[in-house]
């Protein structure tokens, strides 16, 4: 074959490969997410990937978007902001998605969010409750579902202080990172919603992000004088489990209070065979038995991965046009107030890019499972 036919050929079968790739992108809904699959906060990530993909999955079977099928492609960033900066790019620049969805944590939230905001691209239901995604006025293409780390802490704070514990008896163990100060922040703020204006005499100890490092922390506190009588923890699943082992025996009169973060499942597997004084906050209810068709829907993250797609799956359904990040943005300004069966009623609009403001307070307990102590609406 002449040269000059053969570059020919080649060149025909080039644009006939990208003309079949772009035909069958066009027949799916492209949406991405950067999350841990690998390191300490893997299984953060995982039951969050699965909720997600649980749902959208349903929604596939059920024929889709007016026949356009949702893809999930999902990237491991181990929990670490390095990583989310690459994966968001591949995401948005590669792969065309018109939404990053359900991205684990603050560290990488921190990244991810502002990039995709600044791209035209919808960031919507983080596994995170930090402020950093809840500015006033909201990012245009910033969405979040769960209820925010402020609402969690001041569940907390008043559950504290309903015990007759003194604010000057309160300390905090956090991540060593943005969401440990953000967990300061707010517990600051809550005390301060309580009358107390003191902050700088709260004992706070720290940890290293993605490390098991808390035999400082641990020192520090069985110095302190007097005792804690609650211990306010915010950070990642497996250092808090060992925390919580070490401390709960130190200090026998002594509660733990957890944010959603640290997944109750997670950390009760973690913690089998202690029992009494621990307790977390949740964003999603509890599940009465799991469903018979998804084996983790009793894991209250990965019911949080599939109420959240459920939002979104509810808000492509309402796109008449082309669907684009553009056109998803605006129907999910158009929500308003909705209900969402097995959850509760949740709203979402241009001046309010946060669908839920629920908060349940529950306890580990001798079954090894978080029972609801309380359920609250708080407010923004």
């Amino acid at each position: 074959m002449p040269p000059k036919r053969y570059l020919q050929k080649i060149c025909f079968l080039g644009i006939t490969v990208l003309i079949i790739a772009s035909l069958a992108r066009a027949e799916t809904i492209e949406l991405g997410m950067s999350t841990a699959l690998s390191g300490p906060n893997q299984l953060l990530g995982q039951a969050m990937y699965q909720g997600m993909k649980a749902c959208f999955d349903e929604t596939n079977r059920r024929g889709g978007i007016r026949g356009r099928k949702i893809n999930l492609t999902v990237l491991d960033d181990g929990y670490e902001p390095d990583n989310v900066l690459t994966n968001t790019l591949q995401l948005i620049d590669q792969q065309k998605v018109i939404a990053i969805v359900g991205n684990a944590g603050t560290p990488t939230a921190a990244i991810s969010a502002p990039l995709a905001n600044s791209r035209g691209v919808v960031f919507y239901g983080a596994f995170t409750g930090a402020d950093l995604l809840r500015k006033t006025p909201s990012d245009p293409y910033v969405f979040n579902f769960r209820a925010s780390y402020r609402q969690e802490m001041e569940v907390i704070v008043r559950d504290i202080i309903n015990q007759g514990i003194s604010p000057k008896q309160i300390a905090l163990f956090l991540q060593d990172d943005s969401l440990g100060q953000t967990g300061f922040e707010i517990t600051k703020a809550a005390l301060e919603k309580t009358g107390f204006h003191q902050s700088d005499l709260l004992l706070v100890t720290r940890y290293p992000r993605n490390t098991l490092a808390i035999q400082s922390a641990i020192e520090t506190l069985v110095r302190a004088q007097p005792e804690p009588e609650a211990i306010i923890i915010v950070g990642a699943y497996q250092p808090i489990a060992q925390f919580i082992r070490f401390a709960h025996r130190i200090f026998p009169n002594t509660r733990f209070y957890n944010l959603s973060f640290a997944g109750a499942s997670l950390l009760s597997d973690a913690l089998e065979g202690i029992q009494g004084r621990i307790y977390m906050t949740q964003v999603v209810p509890p599940a009465a038995t799991a469903s018979t068709e998804n084996a983790g829907s009793t894991n209250f993250i990965w019911r949080e991965g599939y109420f959240a797609a459920q939002v979104l799956v509810k808000a492509l359904e309402n796109i008449d046009e082309e669907i684009t990040s553009d056109q998803l943005k605006t129907a999910l300004n158009s929500l308003g107030t909705f209900y969402l069966e097995d959850f509760g009623v949740l709203s979402l609009g241009s001046n309010d890019h946060q669908a839920s403001d629920l908060v349940w307070l529950t306890r580990f307990d001798h079954s090894l499972k978080w029972q609801e102590v309380r359920s609250d609406r708080v407010g923004k």
